[in-house]
């Protein structure tokens, strides 16, 4: 029996960040209970995906799904019990600061809930307050010292490139971070995603400042017993994100809520509607929110291979790319090896290609050079 991943999507939240071009809906509060039942709906109506598959790993992820309250939360999981085969290992929930507290934690271990996600960005309440978000650093603080008593297991997403962020106060960032010892950071380079607020006000850091601070980050994190697993994530031993490794290695997930994703079959990815109310209805006519399907061609997803392994620091292990397409990575993309490799882009074992550092800053550069093959 397959075990793939499940992600709730909750688009709620108090205000729109200011980077954010993620589906969300501020100060819509009132239509939770409505959607919490719209989500629930379209879990029975994918009762054969849960039947034949067992549910191994689930992430509600958003928007802010900690602003609902315990009793919803406590419906949401509830309902998601009930499903056939239901029985995750990791089970995370995304929060932001200030709409964390000791009840709504409680809730969540309670209801089974083991990994929490919390939104930092960065520690200095100016660049917070420029970016748009809704806390301080202490709000940060008193919330991840309340999770500690309730989760053994916590990450911390950080930003860097942020406006007037300095090279400095990233290091600080990542100083306070590592004096807190989470099980796992993650750590974005900003994009300035057209239609958001920031996009128009900002033109962004420069190259050489930005790889500074990746290659900071990498540093700082792997000298204090964080292991870089993926572009953007570190954990300490054993705690990467099995959600999120689930979409880098290709294997299958469900996507529940507006604008959710799914991919299954080995072949097939849907998408659903990203218009809320048009989501709760169809579901209130009992029809799934599916508006688009697709069917991946076999180059498709050698390409979808290629991008997200080259995203991993493990890369490609050629075992395992054989035994998925049935030849040889070595052979098929012979020139692009050499020419990654002479580039400095990855380096090369008996087993495996991996990007090195210079093959992670130049990751579009690397990912092309292989898809020339497709």
């Amino acid at each position: 029996m397959s075990m793939p991943g499940l992600y709730v999507h909750i688009p709620f939240c108090l205000r729109k960040c200011h980077y954010c071009d993620f589906v969300s809906y501020p100060n819509m509060e009132n239509s939770i209970d409505e959607y919490i039942d719209a989500l629930l709906t379209e879990a029975k109506l994918n009762d054969a995906f849960f039947s034949s598959r067992r549910i191994d790993t689930v992430f509600i992820g958003g928007g802010t799904p900690s602003l609902l309250s315990p009793s919803q939360i406590e419906r949401l999981v509830c309902g998601l019990q009930s499903l056939p085969n239901f029985n995750p290992t990791e089970f995370t929930i995304e929060s932001n600061p200030e709409t964390i507290t000791d009840t709504k934690l409680a809730a969540y271990a309670n209801a089974g809930i083991n990994r929490l996600s919390i939104g930092l960005q960065c520690h200095d309440n100016d660049i917070l307050r420029a970016i748009g978000r809704g806390h301080t650093y202490q709000n940060f603080l008193t919330a991840y010292k309340l999770a500690a008593n309730h989760f053994d297991n916590i990450n911390v997403d950080t930003i860097f490139g942020l406006p007037n962020q300095t090279l400095e106060s990233f290091r600080e960032t990542l100083r306070q971070l590592i004096e807190l010892s989470p099980t796992h950071i993650s750590s974005y380079s900003l994009k300035l995603e057209q239609g958001t607020n920031l996009y128009s006000s900002f033109y962004g850091i420069d190259d050489e400042t930005d790889r500074e601070m990746y290659h900071t980050a990498i540093e700082m994190l792997s000298d204090t017993g964080y292991f870089h697993y993926e572009t953007s994530n570190f954990s300490q031993q054993g705690f990467e994100c099995k959600h999120n490794m689930k979409y880098w290695t290709g294997e299958e997930y469900l996507g529940l809520g507006v604008a959710a994703h799914s991919y299954y079959d080995g072949n097939t990815r849907t998408n659903n509607t990203d218009n809320l109310m048009q989501y709760i209805q169809m579901l209130s006519n009992g029809e799934k929110p599916t508006v688009n399907t697709i069917t991946l061609s076999n180059a498709d997803m050698l390409e979808d291979y290629i991008m997200l392994h080259l995203r991993l620091v493990e890369g490609i292990v050629f075992d395992d790319f054989y035994n998925k397409f049935n030849t040889s990575f070595q052979n098929e993309y012979a020139d692009a090896i050499t020419f990654a490799k002479d580039a400095g882009l990855i380096t090369i074992t008996d087993s495996s290609v991996h990007p090195t550092i210079k093959g992670f800053d130049l990751q579009n550069t690397l990912i092309s050079e292989f898809m020339k093959k497709m």
